[in-house]
């Protein structure tokens, strides 16, 4: 599995981001993504995390991905970083 983390900052209010997020999850889902967690880092940002099916699919995709969810959010993307789940606790 992969991991891809991206930094988001948007306007309007946190629970809004959210919602839209999720509006979008369906999209991403049809690209590899096969889950999702976000994090507020600020009054207006958050980080969101998504685990991606594979290497491939995560690199094929992701800058379309984050490109359309800033166009379908209305959110900018303003960081990123990519790679290899090293490991999951439960």
């Amino acid at each position: 599995m992969f991991v891809s983390f991206t930094d988001w900052e948007f306007d309007g209010n946190v629970d809004n981001a959210v919602e839209s997020a999720k509006g979008f999850w369906p999209e991403m889902k049809k690209h590899g993504a096969v889950n999702m967690r976000a994090t507020v880092t600020g009054e207006k940002t958050l980080r969101t995390m998504t685990v991606w099916s594979s290497e491939e699919q995560l690199k094929a995709n992701i800058d379309s991905v984050r490109a359309a969810a800033s166009s379908a959010v209305g959110m900018t993307s303003t960081g990123g970083m990519m790679g290899a789940l090293a490991v999951e606790l439960d």
